[in-house]
Formats: C-alpha cells, sequence, structure tokens
C-alpha cells in the first residue's frame, strides 16, 4: 500500500522528500479527481491532504458513499489559523449526540 499526498506544488514537495507520493491539483476539480481515483483504486493506505481541503474531501465521500470505507486513512494537515477540522470535528459529533457540542 502507498501514501500520497494530495495538494498543490509546494505542499506535496515536502511530502515528497519522505517517500510519500505526490498528487498536484491546480484546481479544485483537479483536487476531486484524485480523491476519486484515490478512494475508488484502493491503492493507498494513506492521503495526506491539506486542511483547507476538507470540504472537497467531504464531497468526495459523499459522492461516492465511502464513509463506511476504513481505507485510506486521511490525515488532515492543519494551517495556522484556519481551524476547519475542529469545525467539522464538532459539527459531526453535535449530529452523532443530537446536541450542539462546545469543544
Amino acid at each position: 500500500m502507498r501514501v500520497a499526498a494530495i495538494g498543490d506544488k509546494s505542499f506535496t514537495a515536502f511530502w515528497r522528500l519522505i517517500g510519500a507520493e505526490a498528487l498536484e491539483a491546480g484546481s479544485d476539480d483537479e483536487v476531486r479527481e484524485h480523491l476519486a481515483k484515490a478512494f475508488k483504486s484502493r491503492e493507498y493506505s494513506a492521503l495526506i491532504i491539506s486542511e483547507s481541503l476538507l470540504d472537497h474531501v467531504n464531497e468526495v465521500r459523499s459522492e461516492l458513499h465511502a464513509e463506511e470505507q476504513i481505507e485510506p486513512v486521511i490525515i488532515f494537515v492543519p494551517e495556522p489559523g484556519l481551524g476547519r477540522r475542529a469545525a467539522d470535528l464538532r459539527r459531526k459529533i453535535s449530529l452523532a449526540i443530537g446536541i450542539e457540542a462546545q469543544l
């Protein structure tokens, strides 16, 4: 199984240095295309993705109904000042327990 980083050239360059495959994407459509191929192929054990692409991951997973799928593991890399992953996690916890969670 392989590990891939999905993002722009500067994001993927670092991950390529430590052995991850770089799936460069210059547009939102390319990001969604790489994500869909990665989910469908089942060749990757982990995907390293910038936190700014969180919405794209959620869209593609919803389209493919991949919520039950265990592989690949998605590793979100936080970006300074963004905090989108925390907001997404808070939303999912609130939906699961039926009340608004304050984290």
